[in-house]
């Protein structure tokens, strides 16, 4: 077993214990470990591993999905962050893990992906896939986003607000959370429409189904910025398009024991406090 170490390069002290039990786990293994680091240039040694151990917090998680997109190889995520909604597993489940890891006795799950296109007439100039959202705003920190919005080319609106989010069922957790989104189960196939504070008070989150085709056009005399799960920044202009639809790229998470939605079920209770009925 070909086992990719992905962690990003601070020196933290949760990331640092969790790295010295990685490497006292490798000292009794047999297995092959390689390690890499979040914005490393090659990464393709990563990309040859049976599956990739993402240890910091989601934003790492994020990183190992952009290294995995298209080679399809399992990711689990270990918690050295705070919150981590894809950081699934404690510092203490690291034996645990590899272990399961190393003889195979875990199972995986699809996440889908949303790509994203650019394209300047009939001309594609960008392409980005994300796991998380899409996150579109204006340059200008003081003016609002002004969009118009196609839905399997039938005109949805018109969205005047602080920023647009296009959010998957992973992402629906995270920063679309954040401003008032829906959370959307992690196996369901659908993507949400967040605005953030548009000025019509009758605007809301909208989930559309994942086969559906998006389309997004800044109004004349308008650009926004487009920013990737968190990372990649670009600009779309007035004269371009943005298309959004369900990526052919899928995320696999690797889980072990009860973990995929149980373990989706008790972040909800856990990580949000969703404690039930107060107790008297």
């Amino acid at each position: 077993m070909k086992i990719g170490i992905v962690s990003r390069k601070e020196k933290n002290p949760k990331l640092l214990e969790g790295l010295a039990a990685i490497r006292r786990w490798g000292k009794r293994s047999n297995d092959n470990i390689i390690y890499g680091s979040v914005g490393a240039q090659n990464f393709a040694p990563l990309q040859k591993c049976d599956v990739l151990v993402a240890i910091g917090g989601d934003g790492t998680v994020l990183s190992a999905a952009r290294i995995a997109c298209g080679k399809e190889i399992p990711i689990i995520g270990i918690n050295a962050g705070r919150i981590g909604f894809l950081a699934e597993y404690k510092l203490e489940d690291i034996p645990t893990v590899l272990d399961a890891l190393s003889s195979g006795t875990f199972s995986t799950q699809d996440r889908i992906m949303l790509d994203c296109s650019v394209y300047f007439g009939r001309k594609k100039i960008l392409n980005r896939i994300v796991l998380n959202e899409l996150f579109l705003h204006s340059h200008a920190p003081e003016k609002m986003v002004n969009l118009e919005v196609k839905v399997n080319d039938k005109f949805l609106t018109e969205y005047w607000a602080d920023s647009l989010m296009i959010a998957t069922p992973t992402g629906s957790t995270a920063y679309s959370l954040s401003a008032g989104g829906p959370i959307i189960y992690p196996s369901a196939e659908a993507f949400v429409l967040n605005p953030v504070n548009p000025m019509s008070l009758s605007v809301r989150p909208i989930i559309i189904p994942s086969s559906s085709v998006c389309k997004i056009k800044c109004i004349p005399g308008n650009t926004a910025e487009m920013v990737f799960d968190g990372h990649f920044k670009e600009t779309l202009k007035q004269d371009s398009e943005l298309v959004i639809r369900r990526s052919r790229s899928v995320t696999r998470f690797a889980h072990i024991g009860e973990g995929g939605e149980s373990g989706f079920v008790q972040a909800l209770r856990e990580k949000l406090g969703w404690t039930g009925k107060m107790k008297v």
